[in-house]
């Protein structure tokens, strides 16, 4: 068993590996409301001046409803004032970056046998306000934006670019159109290169930098402090606020971190508008910063809130999770085994799957480290890992390697062959999520182990 070991040795050494905290970066969505694009017509005849006010449903594709007249000072003008409401377009509102059904209240001046123009209110979506410019190319693409091409309007923006990368206008569009295609990164990046964003567009622009900050805290914290600051920059709103907070905490401020999230937590719980699911995406992270500083009591407090709000959610489960797998680990690297194991039962316990998984991953790569390892308990415990998520790479491998170990003691093809099934669903599992120290490792552990001349394998000794 010799050959067997001094190979699963490594393996285990690279425990903090599976022990990575699960992401726990929500977006706190906040509400914007529906926007007028551009006014609509009538050919109903206009009795005089008089103001009108009518309600209109706006729904998530942007088509829509004159519902009614709100209010109204010359009722002979409500027909006209319902055509043009109808004959308008609009932007749906949205929650962060889904649009949704809402009511735009549209008013209208009328003056003699005419009616005002209403100013855009959007140029988010392509429309320019009274006195913006936009380069031609901008142009073509924001028609693009307004037909919800969003895919050509983006790849128009960016070819554009290659010839005028100095036209900040097209950069601008070209954020816009990434930003209604749900590419973040592409619109954090477009607009993070505008010297000074268009008052237009300062929204969608903190939208994306504080959306793209969230997503790449945990791989960059660097990008996501630059991309969370110049969103605070644009606008200090609770997005772009949260994103900072996110960015602090990937970057191991957190003392600022606490700061600057308890100040969104403020505002977003006085805000009765706040959906729950951003309440827990706050408190949540909140935790963790706790959690880094040992504020084991305020932490707590948080979960015991978090489970009001969601009885459902396993974030705190999650946030708690993690600090019990961060313990196993310290643990069992001090080989101080008997702690490691109950640090991650304490941990697959928390409530949370992924963390379980991770929990029981750790376990089961642990036995494997011991003096002498049971390879069936150690099987056992990559099952449990298993059955909570079947195509998790690390599980796979562990279960491989106790299926190994079993095998070299057996000689059972069976086992042999079920051990070859699992290093291979797991080495193409780590290829699939681009992990290729962990696919390497895997390789080598099956040439080295599995794949042996027999003669190699009992010639080793132990």
């Amino acid at each position: 068993m010799k050959t067997l070991r001094t190979v699963v040795a490594p393996a285990v050494a690279a425990l903090a590996v599976f022990a990575g905290i699960p992401a726990l970066a929500q977006y706190a969505n906040e509400f914007a409301p529906a926007k007028l694009i551009h006014q609509g017509t009538t050919s109903k005849p206009i009795a005089g001046s008089g103001k009108v006010v009518v309600q209109v449903e706006v729904h998530p594709d942007g088509s829509h409803r004159a519902v009614k007249v709100i209010s109204s000072t010359n009722h002979g003008d409500d027909d006209a004032a319902m055509e043009i409401a109808q004959n308008s377009t609009y932007r749906p509102a949205h929650r962060g970056s889904t649009p949704i059904t809402a009511f735009y209240d549209f008013t209208l001046q009328f003056h003699g046998k005419s009616v005002a123009t209403t100013p855009s209110e959007s140029s988010e979506s392509g429309a320019v306000p009274a006195g913006g410019s936009l380069s031609g190319a901008a142009s073509q693409v924001a028609a693009l934006i307004r037909a919800k091409q969003y895919s050509e309007a983006k790849s128009k923006a960016q070819m554009e670019l290659l010839s005028s990368p100095g036209d900040e206008s097209l950069r601008q569009m070209l954020g816009v159109a990434a930003f209604d295609s749900g590419d973040y990164a592409t619109a954090a990046a477009a607009f993070d290169k505008v010297g000074t964003v268009g008052q237009q567009f300062k929204p969608i622009a903190a939208q994306s930098l504080a959306r793209a900050a969230v997503d790449v805290a945990a791989s960059d914290p660097a990008k996501a402090m630059a991309y969370a600051q110049k969103a605070v920059a644009i606008e200090p709103n609770t997005n772009s606020k949260y994103a900072l907070g996110q960015a602090q905490l990937a970057s191991k401020q957190y003392s600022d971190a606490i700061a600057t999230l308890k100040q969104v937590r403020a505002a977003a719980f006085a805000d009765p508008k706040t959906p729950t699911n951003a309440k827990v995406a706050i408190d949540t992270a909140l935790m963790n910063a706790y959690m880094q500083t040992n504020d084991t009591a305020d932490m707590q407090a948080l979960a015991a809130e978090v489970k009001q709000l969601d009885p459902n959610s396993t974030m705190p489960g999650r946030v708690l999770g993690s600090n019990l797998l961060k313990a196993g680990v310290d643990a069992a690297n001090a080989k101080n085994y008997d702690a490691a194991f109950k640090a991650f039962d304490q941990a697959a316990a928390s409530g949370d799957p992924e963390v379980a998984v991770t929990a029981y991953t750790q376990e089961a790569f642990l036995v494997a480290k011991m003096d002498k390892p049971d390879y069936k308990r150690m099987q056992a415990y990559a099952d449990k890992a298993l059955a909570l998520k079947p195509n998790d790479a690390a599980a796979n491998f562990a279960e491989g390697i106790a299926l190994t170990g079993q095998w070299a003691s057996s000689h059972d093809d069976g086992t042999k062959k079920r051990a070859a099934a699992a290093l291979d669903k797991a080495d193409q599992q780590a290829k699939a999520e681009g992990n290729e120290a962990l696919s390497l490792q895997i390789e080598s552990f099956t040439k080295k182990n599995l794949n042996a001349a027999p003669a190699a394998q009992s010639g080793s000794g132990s």
